[in-house]
């Protein structure tokens, strides 16, 4: 249990780097203090993106394209003194000196700066995380939309590939002798999808350039560039040797990252408490759901006997597109949110270089200018596979309609139209874990909640599956990270109360062990329920969810905490 001492400055750095009211007009605004904080603010996203090209280029912030980080020890230790000196600087704002808009940018500046601290200095990823390195050079952006010609793209890549020799180099001397044996194996994974990326995919995307000279110089660069990921995964094999199990933050930094990251200040006790609640009633839900199925089966007979309600192979994207036309339709007429412009997410198969996962968003960035198209895709089991193998890929129906809820209607792909039509440079930069995944999950209880599909039991289940996978991530990387479970028990905790099969158990608790954050989504979800609840006391009869929604909405990916002083005022009380 940590000590009142330790709770207490946990406390207390919540409320002095979250603190401030958001809402309201500002007790004395100046025009000299928004001048200095817009020119800080200037600077301070010119130098955050310098260090960080590739999140630059996904922001659609195309100055960018083809910049190689700098990921010298020298730099990396330049981007902690920069942070620091960041943090001072908008600390030093009297959040009673700026507007709201201000207010809130402040805030999101600060925790976005109190988190990539947590990433350097707390958790020192550069240092023992091959994954920072791993997937740091990407050449994606460049070949999934047409932003720009081609050749321009291509040049881009050129740069960004003739870079990999001094990005490697620097990655094996910062890179300790001893690392976590999960890091490694799934680094090594996502190393290996690279090297596939860049001699396949990249290559067939790029077949249709007419410079001669331009393509070689691509074909050279890309041969280097793949040598290069090549010896950097031999470096991570010869690392297995003396690969250590130390993922565990421990305790009191476990509890430091919920508040520097989320805005969070809760105890171990807190957040135990949390997640079984939330485990509890949802497994209730589903022995409910399962008796209402078929009453002389077990529950566990009954999700597996819906998990094999699926589509064939062939159909699974119109199946898909079913579902986000209906789930869109639903959201305009039962006014669940307002839909602010006519884009849409094309289904389609996942390309080759991105079948990492079963389905997923994939959005222009929200700096794009050109009108490009988003697209929500699902990936096909490979159809060399066995029969019986392909139909195991393939995801049920009830699963699939959950996750287009959430990657789509009304989840990430409708929080992001909001997002792009926020008129805050700052709000569209910067996302929070809890509240970006926390109200894709929500969304998706909610809908269920609203009727959106329907009375049956059999896509309840569907719900009920995702929500308690959400809530054994919760309990899992508390164990993991505080050093009370091992991944072989965090895996038999996704089958046992997840339902989930061994192989999928597995990757999600190896998961856990460098995603620690991954509680988010329970914890947002938890947060925005609570938030919907306490702002509906507050405007009585006027609340309406389409109002809820939207407010909630306006403020981008704010900090949750942030969002709710926005939203209910100085005295908003806790945010969980």
């Amino acid at each position: 249990m940590p000590s009142q001492l330790v709770v207490g400055s946990l406390l207390a750095l919540a409320v002095a780097l979250l603190g401030g009211a958001c809402g309201g007009a500002p007790r004395g605004a100046t025009a000299d203090a928004e001048a200095r904080f817009a020119r800080a603010t200037d600077e301070f996203l010119a130098e955050h993106f310098r260090f960080r090209p590739g999140s630059g280029v996904e922001l659609g912030l195309h100055e960018h394209d083809g910049r190689v980080p700098d990921r010298s020890t020298a730099a990396i230790a330049a981007e902690i003194e920069r942070l620091h000196a960041a943090l001072a600087t908008f600390a030093a704002f009297s959040p009673d000196t700026l507007a709201p808009l201000a207010g809130r940018e402040r805030e999101v500046l600060l925790a976005e700066i109190r988190t990539q601290l947590v990433e350097l200095e707390l958790r020192r990823v550069p240092f023992t995380n091959p994954m920072f390195y791993a997937t740091g050079l990407d050449l994606a952006p460049y070949i999934t939309r047409p932003y720009r010609p081609l050749p321009d793209r291509v040049r881009a890549m050129v740069n960004l590939a003739r870079g990999a020799a001094g990005y490697f180099a620097q990655a094996r001397e910062n890179l300790e002798p001893r690392l976590p044996r999960t890091f490694i194996e799934t680094a090594r994974l996502q190393v290996k999808g690279a090297i596939e990326f860049v001699n396949g995919d990249v290559r067939k995307a790029t077949a249709g350039l007419d410079d001669a000279a331009l393509a070689a110089d691509l074909a050279a660069a890309l041969d280097g560039f793949a040598a290069e990921l090549a010896r950097f995964d031999e470096l991570l094999g010869a690392r297995l040797t003396d690969a250590s199990d130390g993922y565990s933050l421990g305790k009191a930094a476990f509890l430091r990252m919920l508040v520097d990251t989320q805005g969070i200040a809760l105890n171990a006790e807190q957040l135990i408490r949390l997640a079984e609640v939330d485990l509890l009633r949802n497994l209730n839900a589903m022995e409910e759901a399962a008796r209402t199925i078929d009453p002389a089966r077990t529950t566990q007979a009954v999700v597996a006997s819906v998990a094999e309600e699926k589509p064939a192979p062939t159909e699974v994207i119109a199946l898909a597109t079913a579902q986000t036309a209906a789930m869109k339709a639903f959201v305009e007429q039962r006014k669940i949110a307002t839909i602010p412009t006519t884009d849409v997410a094309e289904v389609r198969e996942s390309p080759a270089f991105m079948r990492w996962n079963s389905a997923f968003l994939d959005s222009p960035g929200a700096f794009e200018t050109a009108p490009l198209p988003a697209f929500y895709y699902i990936t096909p089991p490979d159809p060399t596979w066995p029969d019986a193998e392909q139909r195991a890929y393939v995801p049920p129906v009830a699963d699939l309609l959950y996750t287009t809820i959430h990657e789509v209607w009304p989840g990430h792909f409708l929080h992001g139209l909001h997002i792009r039509r926020n008129p805050s440079r700052v709000l569209k930069s910067f996302c929070t874990y809890s509240m970006v995944e926390g109200w894709a999950h929500y969304t998706e209880e909610m809908m269920w909640d609203e009727g959106a599909t329907g009375a049956d039991p059999r896509l309840h289940v569907g719900q009920l599956k995702e929500a308690l996978l959400r809530n054994v991530r919760f309990i899992v990387a508390l164990g993991l990270h505080t050093g009370t479970m091992t991944v072989d028990e965090a895996a038999r905790l996704f089958e046992e109360r997840a339902y989930a099969d061994p192989a999928t158990a597995r990757q999600q608790a190896v998961r856990g062990t460098f995603d620690p954050m991954y509680v988010s989504y329970t914890l947002g979800k938890l947060a925005i329920r609570k938030l919907r609840n306490d702002w509906k006391a507050k405007v009585g009869d006027r609340f309406t969810l389409a109002a809820f929604h939207d407010e909630f909405l306006s403020h981008a990916c704010a900090p949750l905490p942030v969002i709710r002083r926005a939203m209910l005022g100085d005295n908003a009380g806790p945010t969980l």
